[in-house]
């Protein structure tokens, strides 16, 4: 961890409310250079579990040729990075992509029905509010609290407006090229993912081919 990282924690409730209060946490720094401020948003400070990096590396400001006060200046807005904790040491977030989630729960997780009912409940209102079973594999709490903060990420890239996150400084989603990237699935692209091989459907290898 940096000298210059400013650290800070923060605890925000699931339901309707996540996105604004999520956004109203980060606004105040969106100017400062990429990562120099590190939000531990499960655990705390002297035990962190899951931790988020902000400005991230997408956020940009517009070039624009004839703006007006309507404008969005900025793109990807709230950009993240999502840090996983080990020991309360920053670990990396290589092994946590949505193919190795995927292939952890079709091996050691699927066959659950308790722990499917926390990724309904984290899906539906971005909340884990029980004790997740233990189970093989990545660790339950790890799996899940990874996957909150990942699916927050998925929405405010590609999926939330300005208007819907309660934004007090608008903003648009697009991509390295400049096109659009608003109205996308966002967390529902691995939901559907974790759908088809929780019932059967297909297994985790034929769904890296259909949702890569």
């Amino acid at each position: 961890m940096s000298n210059s990282t400013k650290i800070h924690e923060i605890h925000l409730p699931g339901g309707l409310n996540f996105f604004k209060n999520l956004t109203r946490e980060l606004l105040p720094y969106y100017a400062e250079p990429v990562g120099s401020h590190l939000f531990i948003v499960e655990g705390t400070i002297t035990k962190p579990r899951i931790g988020i990096r902000y400005p991230g590396y997408k956020l940009k400001q517009r070039i624009l040729k004839r703006p007006n006060k309507n404008s969005a200046l900025w793109a990807n807005l709230y950009d993240f990075e999502v840090i996983p904790f080990e020991k309360r040491h920053e670990g990396s977030s290589v092994g946590f992509t949505y193919a190795n989630l995927l292939k952890d729960f079709e091996t050691h997780k699927k066959k659950n029905k308790f722990f499917w009912k926390m990724i309904v409940r984290l899906h539906d209102n971005n909340t884990i509010d029980k004790e997740p079973p233990k189970l093989n594999g990545i660790n339950s709490r790890q799996f899940l609290e990874m996957l909150k903060w990942m699916w927050a990420q998925e929405d405010l890239n590609y999926k939330l407006s300005w208007k819907e996150c309660c934004s007090t400084l608008p903003y648009r989603l697009q991509n390295r090229n400049g096109g659009p990237t608003s109205k996308g699935a966002g967390r529902d692209k691995f939901y559907a993912a974790l759908i088809l091989v929780y019932e059967n459907h297909f297994d985790a290898a034929s769904m890296r081919k259909i949702i890569p």
